[in-house]
């Protein structure tokens, strides 16, 4: 299903592309090139394309975990976009008012510090939920206004603003930084450009690390259980003697925790200070489409964070090279996840001869049952 979701979406964007007077052709190609480091005939580096797509993918899978979990409670995190400005705040105020602190503290420090403020953000929606009944996607979505307004003050005239007339915040102290997987040095030459370009750092670890940690939460853990049972269904949990309330609490806050790291190690990773461009950030927004297309696993989760970092990463170098303008990515992404939700490509499958499910054959009909006891064979009631 995830599949031909993605490959009606290419089908049904590329005929818009044609109709438009564009090369879909051209426009794929520029697209593999910017993603996946494919056929560049530009002359485009492929491993710094790659290494773009994976500066991208971090975020995604971290952001697609906090929304996957929620799902598989029955709950609709769609405020992780609030939780990741949740973590990416922490970790900026974090960053700089410890700033003289060595690496070894400092880090875990905004790390951390990250996590607690995105399960706090998405702990108020699962609060909510569990003791007044307000409906999460109400919450979580108004969370994630607070959230974007919040860091614009904090930004623009705030306490974080680096100097008046600017829309950024002071940089994080060196010791809050993640280290990047090649050296941050211009003079040292790999794959033919300088390796500082590289920016991939090892957040990718920690990534990696929270979609082990989420699938190891659901499927190894009597937590992971409850969370199941609480989606199949509450009155069945409630009465196994799950707590629906605590559940549904606990659920929110790991969710956030996940949104708040990934937030974190954008700033302590790739920004190291927060910027405007947060405002207008989309990633949590994405991880709603990157949870459903990867059907809620960890290894969904992860390959579907690549296909949509890939498209992020590939969408300038399309507009660069084949003329097309880059939000044909979004188009794309808003078909994919159309196609899942409206279910299509089940409905087409129905539809095709010999790809529809033949129905299921009911079992032989049994013959009545014989009685256990005949009339003659009771034994006579004593007096």
């Amino acid at each position: 299903m995830p599949l031909g979701s993605v490959l009606l979406a290419f089908v049904v964007d590329g005929l818009l592309v044609g109709v438009t007077g564009g090369n879909p052709f051209a426009a794929y190609g520029a697209l593999l090139c910017g993603g996946f480091g494919f056929i560049c005939t530009q002359g485009e580096n492929p491993v710094l394309q790659i290494s773009n797509t994976i500066v991208f993918v971090i975020p995604l899978i971290t952001t697609g975990v906090a929304v996957a979990l929620p799902f598989r409670a029955g709950l609709f995190n769609i405020g992780a976009e609030g939780q990741l400005l949740a973590g990416a705040i922490a970790c900026t105020a974090i960053g700089i008012k410890f700033s003289s602190l060595p690496s070894p503290i400092l880090l875990p420090m905004v790390l951390i510090g990250g996590m607690v403020a995105g399960a706090l953000w998405a702990g108020v929606a699962g609060v909510l939920k569990a003791t007044i009944g307000a409906h999460e996607v109400v919450t979580t979505i108004m969370m994630n206004y607070v959230a974007q307004w919040f860091l614009r003050y904090l930004i623009v005239g705030g306490p974080l603003q680096l100097a008046p007339g600017t829309s950024k915040s002071s940089p994080i102290g060196a010791g809050a930084r993640l280290a990047t997987v090649l050296p941050n040095d211009n003079t040292l030459i790999i794959f033919g450009l300088p390796s500082s370009v590289y920016r991939v750092h090892t957040g990718l670890l920690i990534a990696l690390a929270a979609a082990a940690i989420f699938a190891f939460l659901l499927w190894r853990t009597s937590l992971g259980y409850e969370i199941r049972a609480v989606g199949q269904s509450q009155k069945a949990a409630r009465y196994a003697g799950v707590s629906v309330r605590r559940t549904i609490i606990v659920t929110m806050l790991i969710a956030g925790a996940f949104s708040g790291l990934a937030g974190a190690t954008e700033i302590a990773g790739v920004d190291h200070n927060l910027t405007d461009k947060y405002f207008s950030d989309s990633t949590g927004f994405d991880a709603i489409a990157v949870a459903l297309l990867g059907l809620g696993s960890g290894v969904g989760i992860v390959l579907a964070a690549i296909l949509f970092g890939a498209l992020h990463a590939g969408g300038s170098v399309m507009q660069a090279d084949a003329n097309i303008s880059g939000n044909l990515v979004f188009i794309l992404q808003a078909l994919i996840l159309f196609s899942i939700a409206a279910n299509f490509v089940g409905a087409i499958r129905q539809r095709i001869p010999g790809l529809a499910r033949p129905p299921t054959a009911l079992p032989p009909e049994m013959p009545p049952a014989a009685p256990m006891m005949t009339e003659a064979a009771v034994p006579p009631v004593e007096s």
